[in-house]
């Protein structure tokens, strides 16, 4: 009774930020646009519902989530850019361009997997240490240079999540560029969760059957 009580909330917590960053803004830009609403308005209007997001959160929280800031910042240079331009299409490409971080971050997983340690083994190390203590983190670390299998799959898995990240800048500077204004703004905003749900569960399977887990 217990497990299942306090497993429920932890699913809610997780999905509760992909709402808010990714159906919330969908519902308020296509609920505008049905109402009649121009484009560029509903694109601007439906930009400030993550912002809102972060505001919120800080107020509950008290502390300085530097994610945060950076989607504020987005935000704040989306409402210059589409003040001065007036043009919806600007602000999508815009948009498209600002997930380029993304897409640096796939780069580096990517080179990580020829030089040097793979970047997801620096990146586990929070939460391997959380789980197993010091002694289970270096017991972790250890595989890399005493395991093959261990180093090879370590690779894969940190290629695969690089490819998807760079899947996903492809996808939504091809929307944005060439799709029509209303079809891109669905498309940028769902590219990366239907990217990242079979990664991620390709990810999961694989970690376990692997032993790549701490």
């Amino acid at each position: 009774m217990t497990t299942m009580t306090t497993s429920k909330p932890g699913r809610v917590t997780l999905l509760r930020p992909l709402l808010v960053d990714f159906g919330l803004p969908l519902l308020v830009y296509y609920g505008l646009r049905a109402a009649g609403v121009s484009q560029w308005w509903s694109l601007l209007l439906s930009g400030v519902v993550p912002a809102a997001a972060v505001i919120i959160r800080f107020a509950r929280r008290r502390t300085v989530d530097f994610f945060a800031l950076f989607v504020l910042s987005i935000v704040a240079l989306t409402l210059g850019i589409s003040a001065m331009s007036g043009d919806p299409r600007t602000m999508l490409i815009r948009d498209a361009w600002g997930g380029l971080l993304g897409g640096l971050i796939a780069v580096w997983l990517l080179a990580s997997v020829w030089i040097g340690r793979p970047a997801l083994m620096y990146l586990y190390r929070t939460f391997v240490l959380a789980k197993v203590g010091p002694d289970g983190l270096r017991a972790w670390e250890a595989k890399w240079d005493q395991d093959r299998r261990f180093r090879s799959s370590m690779r894969l898995i940190t290629f695969v999540w690089g490819c998807a990240g760079l899947l996903n800048v492809l996808v939504t500077l091809a929307a944005a560029y060439l799709l029509p204004i209303d079809l891109a703004t669905g498309v940028l905003n769902v590219s990366w969760p239907i990217i990242v749900a079979p990664t991620l569960l390709f990810h999961l399977y694989y970690t376990k059957t692997r032993d790549l887990r701490a």
